[in-house]
């Protein structure tokens, strides 16, 4: 039995697209694979934990994202030491996109990102509303949209899953960054209570061989395919919203 540390980066200030419920996800699965798990957060001046197997940046506003950049990237070098210690990283929405090279703005400025991905972002005028399907290695990604942001990413293989419905936050029609231990996603509401596959590929690196599932994550992803069945109908019969701003 091994004991995981979950780390949830500003959950006061980045936690709007229900982030925490991404904590929950992890936790309860390694629990059910016999392990014991502690979660624990850290805000802007905190120290960063000793100990952090699983690190969660959640989605947030572009005041949020500005108020965190600077104590994120004082936490570069630790990021990079635990994902080189096999660590797993998962962020969502503003805070996965701190994670990239930069952010270009509407008014011409940009906000540094620490530089973890090989990617860039632009805040573009048209906001990406509905539920999004992708095809990916683990399995099929499904979810909601809701962002005003295109990905550039330089490294193909990074290219995490190939959109099928909907239109994805990288441009050339895919969704999620996944280089090296980083999940990076727009996919939100949170993304992982309907994505098992997903929270299973996080534990996995994480845990190693140590994370096997069981008949009670068995139990709960019947829930999860149920839900998702429905949005993959959904977003296969209903036209994609694009609001222009």
């Amino acid at each position: 039995m091994t004991n995981l540390h979950i780390v949830q980066l500003y959950l006061d200030l980045l936690g709007i697209t229900g982030d925490r419920g991404n904590v929950d996800v992890l936790a309860t699965r390694a629990r059910l694979a016999g392990h014991e798990v502690t979660v624990e957060a850290a805000g802007i001046g905190d120290p960063s934990p000793a100990a952090a197997d699983i690190v969660v940046i959640g989605n947030g506003p572009l005041s949020a994202v500005r108020a965190v950049r600077d104590d994120l990237a004082s936490r570069s070098a630790w990021l990079s030491e635990r994902r080189a210690a096999g660590a797993s990283v998962f962020a969502v929405g503003g805070g996965a996109e701190l994670l990239t090279e930069g952010i270009a703005l509407l008014d011409g400025t940009s906000v540094d990102g620490i530089g973890m991905l090989t990617a860039r972002v632009a805040r573009t005028r048209t906001r990406k509303v509905g539920y999004v399907v992708a095809d990916t290695v683990d399995g099929r990604l499904v979810g909601f949209e809701d962002h005003a942001s295109e990905w550039s990413v330089s490294d193909d293989a990074a290219r995490y899953g190939r959109v099928v419905s909907g239109i994805g936050g990288i441009a050339g029609g895919f969704e999620t960054v996944a280089a090296d231990g980083v999940w990076a996603t727009n996919v939100q509401g949170p993304a992982l209570p309907l994505n098992p596959q997903l929270a299973d590929a996080i534990l996995r690196r994480a845990l190693g061989d140590a994370y096997a599932t069981t008949d009670a994550h068995a139990a709960i992803d019947a829930h999860a395919r149920a839900a998702r069945a429905e949005i993959e109908r959904l977003a296969a019969s209903k036209h994609f919203t694009a609001i222009k701003l």
